[in-house]
């Protein structure tokens, strides 16, 4: 059986992450949607999460009972890192900054996970991923564009959905699907544009 997980971050950098992870950590446990014991609920070895809390079902808008699995939980990140790198999802849209043009233009998700990618086409994902690392460090980090070939720094291209540059962010392991309103209400408490991201390992 695999996990599931959502992954909602702010779309950029914030000041004082972790001064804005205990102002949302306090009211989502004040709203009784996590505990307020840390556990060894969510898919990490060295990290520990929040369990669902009693009014969960608040904000999932089902009975779906959540609270028999082992890996269930809120995880919290305040450190620099790509969002949604490692998943097993294709990133779809790296647009350069420069020729607008995105770097995966004419390579579909099912090109990639069914081998149908060219060399080339492979090089443009294996290329991106040292950069990424560089970002997450605080290093230089840049790419060269395959198709105006100008180099441009990372965080200048313009993404989408499936990966966001930032500081900020929770996961929620093997929840179901958050309800709409409590994104808009997370997102005003946070004060700035979100994105979610769902996935699985």
């Amino acid at each position: 059986m695999s996990d599931n997980y959502i992954t909602i971050c702010t779309v950029k950098e914030v000041e004082n992450p972790k001064e804005l992870s205990e102002k949302i950590l306090k009211w989502l446990q004040s709203n009784e949607i996590i505990e307020s014991e840390l556990s060894y609920c969510i898919l990490s070895m060295s990290n520990k999460g929040y369990k669902p809390g009693n009014k969960h079902i608040d904000v999932i808008g089902s009975n779906e009972n959540i609270l028999r699995l082992k890996v269930c939980g809120v995880e919290i990140k305040t450190e620099r890192e790509v969002f949604n790198a490692g998943a097993f999802t294709a990133m779809t849209k790296l647009e350069c900054p420069n020729c607008i043009t995105d770097r995966f233009e004419g390579i579909t998700p099912q090109d990639f996970f069914t081998d149908n990618c060219t060399e080339e086409q492979l090089n443009r994902f294996d290329t991106v991923f040292p950069e990424f690392d560089k970002w997450t460090n605080n290093e230089n980090a840049s790419l060269i564009c395959p198709h105006c070939l100008k180099e441009s720094n990372l965080i200048n291209y313009k993404t989408d959905n499936s990966i966001a540059f930032s500081n900020f962010g929770f996961t929620f392991w093997n929840w179901p699907d958050l309800k709409e309103e409590f994104l808009m209400e997370l997102k005003a408490k946070i004060g700035t544009d979100i994105v979610r991201m769902n996935g699985h390992i």
